[in-house]
């Protein structure tokens, strides 16, 4: 079998490209009948439902799409997507939108000379077709979209990327076409709608490649090679997920789930060689750049699933541009709705699906919340005389993946699924939660999709059948740095309020809450505790936290309830020793130890209350209704003791 030549996709797509074009400039003059038998003349057309001309071979090249407030939404004769305001579809307007067939509006709605007639009435000179009738274009149209429907681009436009169909099969926007893989075989299909859903003409992408892809031709051999190369912290894995990353940046859109990657290492690691071997890889399929904000990134992106690499996201650019791009990458995993402002001073919606890629020297993500869509990957220097890694063929590599990817992802995903069902289920014996298993997981199922069972096998990949437990042991949760901060929301706050250095003990040898309870707790080499209960009392409340014993917390309602000791401890769920900490639910005092943190501006209160272990935090009234610094306030309880003996995940 003759091997097909290495630019077959791009030949392929110059004929299309020439058909294209050849089909747009079949334009004939608006005086010569249109339709398969050249017998509907000007203006004489028949309407469909929603009264465009309906005649075969007589289709109108705008199509009218719906409405949204006051923009009337159309594909234009280019096959761009267009939003236009009642007053701009006026002569030049309509002019605008039929650009690529300026004949057929004069076809459509004729604008007729008068006939030239001689002193004896002869007609010497017919009527002729001379322009259109601007406002009975504007009335066919604006009707049309009309009975079109509401139609909102943030949830039904889908720009270039991955998607899926209603069923689940994948679809393709390679912006100047979609492609569709149906039993691995490919079609290609010109931009439009489907489904309601609406891809627009936008500058072409590679398509995927639509020859058949043997073990020895898979691309992923040598770019695998190519990344071991690079010195990991984890040799074993790191490429791997690196690997499956680059499946992700592809299916974008398709997936319900889009982890993110972050490279680590310090300068001459490698992080800008691989940042350069992805921008050769994708192309324009993906969102590069080394000085970006989230603003540049959605502006940039507009309805793509694109991938987005980022380069030199050091902790030490400003940090509300560092926080905005991490709250894009956090909506982008989901596919959650994203808000934004407008110099008009209007809110508009957007929503991205693209798989992130960071590369740093320092960590710029401090979130738990972000910490668990990202895959760590640690980067060490390389080696003296440590062979570099080689430049890909990038005509060839992307759209190979591509085509893997697609054909990989199965009838309806169900491909994707499979390898994604047994993953997650390695990783979740491995100790991860739901949000582990969908970043991990995903990545694994990608990489395992990209190589096959052959090819894993040969490289010495375990990502095969019954290769799962490898991951169990390898990644699991316990062992993985970056989960490190992913300890519950309450006790994130708990622990930011122990270590926040308190202002006003400045000249004091403690200066954090921490310390305080940590010497009342311990004693010295004489058995005496090492801070006394009054100190520790005066300088929590000048830190505007209370401290108690659970014996003072019950004394009143001993009294007015007429309990024992014993009694009253059991009904509020104390024990029967130990210190309480009240932690006000309203403090400037408080909020100053938070500072800077997402409790300062009083979320304290809730995530002190979202603790899922019964006894550690004590809102109950009454005795939650504390005096601190002289003013009765209510408070949560924290147990020390048990919150110490909680878990920490």
């Amino acid at each position: 079998m003759t091997k097909p030549p290495s630019n077959v996709v791009q030949m392929d797509k110059k004929a299309r490209e020439i058909e294209r074009l050849r089909k747009q400039r079949a334009d004939p003059p608006p005086m010569e009948p249109r339709g398969g038998d050249k017998n509907v003349f000007a203006g004489q057309w028949s309407p469909d439902l929603y009264g465009m001309p309906s005649d075969k071979g007589c289709e109108c090249p705008v199509e009218p799409i719906g409405y949204e407030g006051d923009l009337f939404y159309f594909i234009d004769s280019r096959g761009q997507f267009r939003a236009i305001k009642a007053e701009k579809l006026n002569q030049v307007g309509i002019q605008d939108l039929f650009s690529a067939a300026p004949n057929y509006p004069k076809w459509m709605c004729p604008r007729w000379s008068k006939p030239v007639v001689d002193k004896k009435g002869v007609i010497t000179k017919p009527s002729e077709i001379v322009s259109f009738e601007a406002d009975d274009i504007k009335e066919i149209l604006f009707l049309a979209c009309s009975r079109k429907g509401f139609f909102s681009p943030n949830d039904k436009m889908r720009g270039r990327g991955a998607w899926t169909y209603r069923g689940g099969n994948v679809i393709y926007h390679a912006g100047d076409e979609l492609w569709t893989c149906d039993k691995g075989r490919f079609r290609s299909l010109p931009t439009g709608v489907y489904e309601g859903k609406l891809y627009p003409h936008l500058s072409a992408l590679h398509g995927p490649w639509t020859e058949e892809i043997t073990v020895e031709e898979n691309p992923c051999r040598e770019l695998l090679a190519g990344f071991r190369r690079s010195k990991w912290a984890r040799p074993d894995v790191d490429p791997v997920l690196l690997l499956g990353w680059i499946g992700c940046g592809y299916l974008g859109g398709a997936l319900d789930w889009r982890p993110s990657v972050l490279l680590l290492g310090d300068k001459g690691t490698g992080k800008s060689t691989l940042q350069d071997t992805l921008k050769a890889l994708f192309g324009d399929a993906i969102f590069h750049s080394s000085d970006s904000t989230a603003a540049g990134i959605y502006q940039a992106m507009g309805h793509d699933s694109r991938a987005v690499a980022l380069d030199e996201m050091e902790p030490g650019i400003d940090e509300r541009k560092a926080e905005n791009i991490a709250d894009l990458m956090r909506t982008s995993a989901s596919g959650a709705i994203g808000r934004r402002g407008s110099a008009g001073g209007t809110a508009s919606e957007f929503q991205m699906r693209s798989a992130f890629l960071f590369s740093a020297i320092n960590n710029p993500l401090h979130r738990a919340s972000d910490m668990s869509r990202v895959a760590v990957l640690r980067m060490l220097p390389f080696d003296k005389g440590s062979e570099k890694p080689q430049p890909i063929n990038a005509e060839t590599v992307g759209p190979k993946i591509l085509s893997m990817m697609m054909r990989a992802w199965g009838e309806n995903g169900q491909g994707f699924r499979m390898q994604y069902a047994r993953f997650a289920e390695a990783l979740a014996q491995g100790g991860h939660d739901k949000r582990g298993q969908d970043t991990y997981a995903t990545l694994l199922a990608c990489a395992a999709m990209l190589l096959g069972d052959e090819l894993a096998a040969e490289l010495g990949v375990p990502v095969g059948p019954e290769e799962e437990r490898f991951w169990t042991e390898n990644m699991a949760a316990e062992s993985l740095p970056e989960v490190e901060g992913g300890a519950p929301n309450y006790r994130q706050c708990v622990d930011r309020i122990l270590t926040s250095v308190v202002k006003a003990w400045r000249n004091s040898h403690r200066n954090t809450i921490g310390q305080v309870l940590h010497d009342l707790h311990e004693k010295d080499t004489d058995g005496q505790p090492m801070l006394d209960r009054g100190t520790a009392k005066r300088d929590l409340n000048v830190a505007g936290l209370g401290l108690y014993n659970t014996h003072e917390l019950v004394a009143g309602v001993m009294r007015s309830q007429g309990l024992t000791l014993e009694a009253a401890l059991t009904k509020y769920g104390l024990p029967n020793s130990g210190w309480v900490l009240a932690v006000p639910h309203r403090s400037s005092k408080v909020a100053e130890l938070l500072e800077g943190s997402d409790w300062q501006r009083g979320a304290w209160r809730d995530a002190l209350q979202q603790c899922p272990v019964p006894g550690v935090m004590i809102k109950t009234d009454p005795i939650n209704k504390i005096t601190i610094d002289g003013t009765q306030q209510r408070c949560t309880l924290i147990v020390i003791e048990r919150y110490h003996a909680a878990p920490e995940k």
